[in-house]
């Protein structure tokens, strides 16, 4: 074979390697949240229907497990009641969720939580100390600690907001409570957030907080994170058409108690899903059915239970697993979400490492040539 055929089969060779996707072998994540007990009459803080779910997501054996917030009753309980002990409550939780991790061993399918409001506040009113102390406390250590920290973060959010990427995917997860300005919670470090996505080449990409960001029922509960103002919603769509353009494919909120999947598409035509994953114990919520417009209403669930990511190279395929309480029975929805890929830049690496080889072929082909 004469060197520059050499040369060109090389180069043909090395661009069909770094455009081919890596092979990737399937694997599985898991979504749940509002996981506390009944305001009125809980005597742990957390959902007696936790453990059930807790033991069917570890028979699934996923990689890893999200909580989108409410873990724990925090400050809503019953007024007599000894559970002002947050710590108490979120070993409680731990207990209740030892089928899937032992935190007393350290062993287990990893959990990822955030918090809501009652792991702040219940009434969205100014945060409780002793209850944002237990929370970092619980698990802190269990987290990446890559969140922000600078004048804007308003404090450090390490051990509540962070980011990690497994397999394929890249997660962030932020805490919605760290800005309250005597008029709520409405606003998120959006800086930190877009960086995390913009550093990385993930082919799928999961936002998680706790508040949904729109409204797919009528039943009262609040789903509009930034608030329901024409500047809070222009704030809502600035920030959609940046998770868009980024390539966030999934936001994982909770907050209500159900379990409701809708796509929005942003100003660019960019099409997220928002799946509100609520029914994790909390007393339900009734789905209602006029969403607000521009929302597309996929899928509802009025039962307890979680759903499961099943991850390959070709798609993210996510089911929806319920609980019938009668006979603690699971049953696996019909309506299945099924999520493309985006497309992945090669990594420099690659490059780097084919380049020397590419060049030791070129300069023997030429001189060859020369010597010829």
């Amino acid at each position: 074979m004469k060197p520059r055929q050499i040369v060109r089969l090389v180069v043909c060779v090395t661009a069909a390697f770094l455009c081919a996707p890596a092979v990737q072998a399937d694997w599985s994540f898991v979504m749940l949240g509002d996981t506390r007990g009944d305001k009125d009459t809980t005597k742990t803080g957390v959902s007696v229907e936790l453990p059930i779910l807790a033991q069917e997501i570890a028979s699934l054996r996923p990689s890893l497990v999200l909580v989108s917030g409410d873990l724990i009753n925090g400050d809503d309980v019953p007024s007599d009641s000894k559970l002002t002990n947050y710590v108490l409550q979120y070993d409680n939780w731990k207990a209740a969720m030892s089928p899937v991790f032992d935190y007393s061993m350290g062993t287990g399918i990893p959990i990822y939580p955030v918090r809501g409001n009652h792991d702040n506040q219940a009434g969205e009113l100014a945060p409780i100390p002793e209850l944002k102390q237990a929370y970092y406390d619980a698990f802190s250590a269990y987290v990446p600690s890559n969140g922000p920290n600078d004048a804007y973060s308003n404090g450090d959010q390490r051990g509540f907001s962070y980011s990690l990427t497994t397999n394929n995917v890249t997660f962030v997860v932020n805490d919605q409570y760290f800005f309250y300005e005597g008029a709520g919670y409405h606003k998120m470090d959006q800086t930190w957030i877009l960086q995390q996505f913009q550093q990385s080449s993930s082919p799928y990409k999961v936002f998680m907080a706790h508040v949904p960001f729109f409204q797919t029922q009528t039943n009262g509960e609040g789903e509009h994170f930034f608030g329901d103002s024409a500047d809070a919603f222009s704030t809502r769509s600035n920030f959609w058409n940046a998770l868009g353009t980024n390539g966030v494919q999934l936001y994982v909120a909770g907050h209500v108690h159900n379990e409701t999947v809708a796509s929005i598409t942003n100003d660019y035509g960019n099409s997220i899903f928002q799946l509100i994953q609520g029914n994790g114990g909390a007393p339900l919520d009734i789905p209602g059915d006029e969403p607000e417009p521009g929302v597309n209403v996929l899928h509802t669930n009025g039962q307890y239970g979680f759903s499961l990511a099943t991850v390959s190279d070709t798609s993210m395929t996510i089911q929806y697993y319920s609980l019938n309480t009668n006979d603690n029975s699971w049953t696996v929805s019909d309506y299945v979400t099924s999520i493309s890929p985006n497309q992945v830049v090669p990594e420099v690496s690659t490059v780097v490492l084919l380049a020397p080889a590419l060049a030791v072929l070129t300069a023997r082909g030429l001189r060859k040539r020369r010597r010829n």
